[in-house]
């Protein structure tokens, strides 16, 4: 039975293989379009070669990457020095660092014992413990940025793999790791303190109001939040029921990896002084990440890792053991292309090309969120919000909606990142683990287009009992 599913693999990598550089080159010989310029013409075509060979897998998703990265220059899309110098994102090194803590809290111990305290709590069955690692990733992220509640979640589960000795094609392995992601996903939608795109898209929306002289009023933090909240409990409800659907239980004993890990614990002893000072180094990382914002996570997350190291926490050579070189090559080589698609004028191209005029308010809302979530699986969150927000704001009046009806669409829209691993670090975290392919995210385009669905219809009919119609003033 094994056969026939490898050789329809191979096959379509085979097909991905050659139809990538294929269609790579149908859209960069074209006569380029009228308003595209053509550095966005060879961004465009780098991207087309991307997607389907991060569809389709016929190399390693970092080979990609890296071959992406390497066709900027070669293509005309940016010079060298631009090109290699977006590979030092921010994105990256907080990748990076999350790696490293994970690392230390695996070396010491620590995370053994926090799994510990969870499975005895919810192991009453698969269901109710990958429920609970799904809701316990959302719920956090109301508090807190949703890349660091990945960063803090992901030693935990892989803890949990470990002690149910689930192996590399496990349902439950990959139910675990994925809930744990699209919690966070879902969750980066809870509030304004969940993400950095929330933020940037108000900020886009006022300096919007000042420069055409608009009445509108700035929105608050509460506002933004009775807006979104709704839409990220609807979100995080059906990527559980979806992940249930698509990985359901395989019957493994829970209780049994309780009783591992309590005999690991006793075999580790009391608390010792070295996993305190660590324990100490993650609680105060969280909280700098927390005081100090997103734009300062991934130096928090680095300079975290040269304090544990600097406490003997960890060792270089064990630490090579944990850090998924292969993702940060990867995500790197995925936020440059994405990045060159902005600066060329590639993305604002498209998102002028895919809204057309004549569209009433209703379908202009969720054409514009379609496009943001869209555009948010292979280009970065922030890079969504400086090309769709500027295209949408003034669209908003020509077709009589509310121009701040789209300062909460858009945020929330390009927070519906349940495909790649190009979309967000917890994507890219749970990919590097090595249990999970492109293939056994496809049912999170279901995930995406159902919480579509939500957000049009909490504009439409939500939105308006709470004071915030997205029409605008008759």
């Amino acid at each position: 039975m094994g056969r026939p599913r490898w050789s329809y693999v191979r096959r379509t990598a085979a097909i991905a293989l050659v139809l990538g550089p294929l269609l790579c080159a149908l859209v960069a010989l074209l006569p380029t379009p009228e308003g595209l310029t053509q550095p966005g013409q060879a961004a465009l075509a780098i991207l087309t070669l991307c997607v389907v060979w991060w569809l389709g897998t016929p190399v390693a998703l970092p080979v990609t990457s890296l071959v992406g990265l390497a066709l900027l220059p070669v293509m005309g899309a940016l010079p060298t020095g631009e090109a290699l110098a977006l590979f030092g994102n921010p994105a990256v090194f907080f990748v990076i660092g999350v790696f490293l803590v994970a690392a230390v809290l695996f070396q010491t111990g620590l995370s053994t014992r926090i799994t510990l305290l969870g499975l005895r709590r919810f192991s009453g069955s698969e269901d109710t413990l990958c429920y609970a690692v799904t809701g316990l990733s959302w719920a956090m992220c109301s508090l807190m940025v949703s890349h660091a509640v990945a960063a803090i979640m992901l030693p935990i589960v892989l803890e949990l793999i470990r002690a149910l000795d689930l192996g590399p094609r496990s349902r439950m392995a990959r139910r675990l790791l994925l809930g744990m992601a699209w919690g966070t996903v879902a969750g980066s939608n809870l509030t304004l303190l969940s993400s950095a795109r929330a933020t940037l898209g108000l900020e886009l929306y006022e300096a919007y109001l000042l420069d055409a002289g608009l009445a509108e009023q700035p929105v608050g933090f509460l506002q933004f939040s009775f807006g979104a909240a709704p839409v990220s409990l609807v979100s995080v409800l059906i990527a559980a029921a979806v992940l249930r659907l698509s990985f359901p239980p395989e019957g493994v004993a829970i209780q049994p990896a309780v009783a591992r890990l309590d005999a690991k614990v006793r075999e580790l002893g009391p608390m010792k002084g070295m996993e305190w000072a660590v324990l100490v180094g993650v609680l105060l990382m969280i909280a700098c990440m927390v005081a100090f914002g997103p734009r300062w996570m991934a130096i928090v997350a680095l300079l975290a890792t040269g304090v544990l190291f600097a406490l003997q926490a960890l060792r270089w050579e064990d630490a090579e053991k944990y850090v998924n070189w292969g993702v940060v090559l990867m995500y790197g080589g995925a936020i440059a292309v994405g990045t060159a698609l902005y600066r060329t004028g590639a993305t604002a191209w498209l998102a002028d090309r895919l809204l057309p005029e004549g569209l009433g308010p209703w379908s202009t809302l969720a054409g514009v969120a379609v496009l943001s979530t869209a555009f948010t699986e292979v280009v970065s969150n922030s890079a969504v919000m400086a090309v769709v927000l500027p295209v949408a704001l003034p669209l908003a009046e020509q077709v009589g909606l509310s121009p701040r009806a789209f300062a909460w669409v858009v945020p929330v829209s390009a927070g519906f990142a349940f495909l790649l691993p190009t979309s967000t670090p917890a994507m890219a975290m749970v990919f590097g683990t090595g249990y999970l392919r492109i293939r056994h995210t496809i049912p999170g385009l279901i995930v995406s287009a159902l919480s579509l669905v939500a957000l049009v219809l909490f504009a439409r009919f939500l939105w308006p009992l709470i004071g915030m119609s997205p029409l605008a003033p008759a």
